[in-house]
């Protein structure tokens, strides 16, 4: 068992590394996108499906509380997918209802997808083109239409990673790492840890 034990901290150890090689531009990309739309006076609209709705809820609290430092507030919002009032019918839609209500076009959707193909992933994304809304998208190697629907405007980051574990584990970590290049952009003096 300690055998297998050292196998998954390896395998998380790579899937980092892999994704640290990968990813260090396109994240401080979405960090500039994120920054220059609240300066702008947006806000960030936060959303997921399942688990991948906790993450995106997770996200949200950081910006809206503190991530590791004390800082004003940033305009956040992360959007339920659950509505039992709504008719089976619009269930699928009901995120990208809501961003179609609340969006505008110098707010950021944040969206954290464990396939890219989620219904009403998909659906919220489309919402989102509507309003000339920027994306940053959490996906997988070999996410499916998700990844289609994004333009050049947007940033993908995409984990290099198959196993939901090690998916999981890595968004955490793109989310934070997301988290201290906004503080540090923002509120430098306090950034600098």
């Amino acid at each position: 068992m300690q055998e297998h034990i050292r196998q998954l901290f390896s395998e998380n150890i790579q899937t980092m590394i892999a994704a640290g090689e990968s990813l260090s531009g396109p994240l401080e990309n979405a960090a500039f996108v994120i920054v220059n739309n609240l300066v702008s006076g947006g806000k960030v609209i936060c959303v997921g499906e399942g688990a991948t709705s906790a993450l995106a809820s997770h996200f949200c609290q950081l910006l809206l509380d503190q991530f590791e430092t004390e800082r004003p507030c940033l305009p956040a919002l992360a959007l339920c997918n659950q509505n039992n009032s709504l008719q089976h019918s619009h269930q699928q839609d009901y995120l990208a209802r809501q961003i179609k209500a609340l969006g505008q076009s110098q707010d950021v959707l944040l969206v954290v997808s464990s396939s890219g193909s989620e219904p009403s992933l998909i659906k919220a994304v489309e919402a989102a083109l509507t309003n000339d809304m920027k994306i940053i998208a959490l996906t997988v190697d070999g996410s499916g239409e998700l990844s289609g629907l994004l333009n050049q405007q947007d940033v993908e980051l995409k984990v290099p990673a198959h196993r939901r574990a090690r998916i999981f584990e890595c968004y955490t970590f793109l989310l934070h790492t997301l988290c201290e290049l906004i503080d540090m952009t923002l509120f430098p003096q306090q950034g600098d840890l």
